[in-house]
């Protein structure tokens, strides 16, 4: 009896000594990485980062809108008159000078028009002569009573009968005359021909909506665009303070300021409209460019910055510094070799760089390259980017990381 009872003790013990040790090994294995997960975020391993100084410096304050660029003075060439296109005394892309011969439309039923009109002034000038002879020679004779009232009266009333006459042929042989200019187009302007859209021989419709040619201008161009309402108060607020200057880029689907999409041209904002569109939420505006590049022509898709002045000593960091979670946007700042989270506001981006409000000191290195390990406290090791790295696109971030472990 008493050996079962102490068989019974010894496989007791023994089954509470593997029991005790399975569970001691879990639980120290716990305690340790568990521990370094609390204390590093990823370990005790230091982890290498790319990091770029905070800059305190002052900020543009710009508004970037799409535009179209016309020509500062351009005519189109329309046609006052309808008739055949006789002549075509241009080519496209010819300058030409003001007064030069454009276009001649078929003027032989004009010129009978003027002839008989010539024809029936001349008539109609005989006969006023003839009646204010009339009327001199019988002017003697009234006062003395040779001859009587009425007669004298008949013979001016056909004196103002024969002026009447002979003023309205002379206005209809103006009027023909004026037709038969109209069939010459002459270049209102000097400057270049652009497209040419008719053919000699063809039907001219008088004040046609599609012009034969349009002549441009040289030298001055527009480029037109539109100022969303929200952005409104900024424009207001610098043309207040005196001239705006506005950048031009060529649209190549890029954001101004990148390497493949550098300035084209530099403007002076000279026209704002009186009222914003109701239907477009925007109010129209107009920047002239006065000495344009040629790589720069009417019609034109381009891109507009318009520049609005400098703030003053703002907190900027590369954008592909700032974090986004749930609770906000935030950056890694290196801090006593750990990388903390900072909350930070940003208040406006432009060409890589953010302008941020937080706590945050001017030269303190801030994390572009955030690890796929890294948590908020990690242990890291700062490897400073070189300058402008900011504008890189952003690396991998992790899935709504939080700023807090």
């Amino acid at each position: 009896m008493k050996l079962r009872i102490i068989l019974a003790l010894v496989v007791l013990a023994l089954i509470a000594g593997v029991a005790y040790r399975t569970q001691e090994k879990p639980a120290n294995t716990e305690g340790g990485s568990g521990g370094r997960r609390m204390n590093g975020g990823s370990g005790d391993k230091m982890l290498t980062v790319r990091t770029a100084p905070v800059a305190l410096r002052d900020f543009p304050r710009v508004i970037d809108v799409p535009g179209t660029i016309d020509a500062a003075r351009q005519v189109a060439i329309v046609a006052q008159t309808s008739g055949v296109l006789q002549q075509q005394r241009v080519q496209e892309g010819q300058t030409v000078r003001a007064g030069d011969m454009l276009f001649t439309l078929d003027a032989q039923p004009l010129r009978a028009q003027i002839d008989q009109h010539r024809a029936a002034l001349s008539g109609a000038a005989a006969a006023e002569r003839e009646a204010a002879r009339l009327v001199e020679q019988l002017t003697p004779l009234n006062a003395p009573g040779y001859i009587s009232h009425k007669e004298f009266a008949d013979a001016q009333l056909a004196q103002e009968s024969a002026r009447a006459t002979a003023s309205g042929a002379r206005a209809a042989l103006h009027a023909a005359q004026l037709a038969w200019d109209q069939t010459q187009l002459r270049a209102p302007i000097a400057g270049r021909i652009g497209r040419v859209n008719v053919q000699p021989g063809s039907l001219v419709q008088a004040n046609s909506a599609t012009p034969l040619t349009t002549i441009i201008a040289p030298g001055a161009l527009d480029v037109r665009a539109s100022v969303a309402q929200q952005d409104w108060p900024q424009l207001a607020e610098a043309r207040a303070r005196g001239k705006v200057l506005a950048d031009i880029f060529a649209d190549t689907g890029n954001a101004p300021g990148t390497s493949d999409n550098t300035v084209s041209a530099r403007g002076e904002l000279v026209f704002v409209d009186s009222q914003i569109d109701a239907a477009t939420g925007a109010v129209a505006i107009k920047v002239r460019l006065n000495a344009p590049p040629p790589t720069l022509l009417s019609g034109q898709g381009v891109r507009m910055r318009l520049l609005l002045g400098d703030e003053a000593g703002v907190l900027v960091i590369p954008d592909a510094a700032l974090q986004q979670a749930q609770a906000g946007s935030y950056v890694y700042v290196v801090r006593a070799g750990r990388a903390v989270s900072q909350p930070v506001t940003a208040l406006r981006e432009l060409d890589g760089q953010v302008a941020v409000s937080g706590k945050l000191a001017a030269g303190e290195p801030v994390l572009i390259e955030v690890p796929q390990r890294l948590k908020a406290g990690s242990r890291v090791k700062s490897e400073t980017a070189a300058r402008g790295n900011g504008a890189r696109p952003h690396p991998h971030k992790p899935d709504s990381p939080s700023p807090h472990p």
